[in-house]
């Protein structure tokens, strides 16, 4: 449809020029006033009609599909995320060539419902699954094409039936010798979590001392 519209603003732009070069060579003053107005007229027309589109666009679900190596410390997450101002209601994603994560199961964000891969996600919103480690990944597909692509379709509200769809791609090619940390904040933090068990680990030793000193007899 936009393409059509397009089409016609470009047909009556010609039209105008052509009955403008008429004008003039016929010496039709009023005519060629008349006609320069309306080329002005229609070429506004056009402008506002881009603008529209490019709001309207703007305002929309846009879902996108992305590789995170950093975020977790020694994982590689999917994201899909809505960088719209909209939410997006029943997702599907559509693969070319399934992408399988570290048990060899087809990635899927949803493993309560196989009708939709995400029932909604909100503007802004993003939401992650595992796929593998990165060492592991890249060994297990060393010599296989790391390009990924496909279709996204969601709806744009839940009483629509209108369903949108748009084309996604992503690859781990360049990531293959590219180093997943380039600060130390997902490492510290993964070291961080281990605190806890080693104190209590270490409490449990303390507490079999004390029990056996305590249970030796007074000298």
């Amino acid at each position: 449809m936009k393409q059509i519209l397009r089409v016609v603003f470009v047909f009556f732009i010609i039209a105008a020029i052509l009955l403008t070069i008429v004008s003039y060579c016929n010496q039709k003053w009023d005519t060629i006033t008349a006609t320069i107005s309306l080329i002005i007229a229609i070429i506004s027309g056009w402008i506002a009609f881009e603008v529209f589109i490019n709001h309207a666009e703007a305002n929309k679900p846009q879902i996108v599909l992305r590789l995170d190596f950093r975020s977790r410390y020694g994982l590689i997450l999917l994201i899909a995320e809505n960088l719209g101002a909209k939410p997006a209601f029943n997702i599907k994603i559509q693969w070319d060539k399934k992408l399988v994560n570290h048990k060899g199961e087809i990635i899927s964000f949803n493993k309560y419902d196989q009708q939709f891969d995400i029932p909604v996600l909100n503007a802004k919103e993003l939401t992650s699954v595992i796929i593998d480690t990165p060492n592991k990944f890249f060994e297990k597909h060393k010599n296989e094409n790391l390009d990924y692509s496909g279709t996204i379709e969601f709806q744009e509200t839940l009483k629509s039936k209108k369903k949108s769809r748009s084309p996604f791609t992503f690859s781990f090619r360049h990531y293959g010798l590219s180093p997943t940390f380039e600060n130390e904040e997902p490492k510290t933090m993964y070291e961080l979590q281990k605190i806890p068990k080693k104190l209590d680990n270490l409490k449990e030793v303390l507490t079999q001392i004390k029990s056996k000193i305590d249970s030796k007899p007074n000298a």
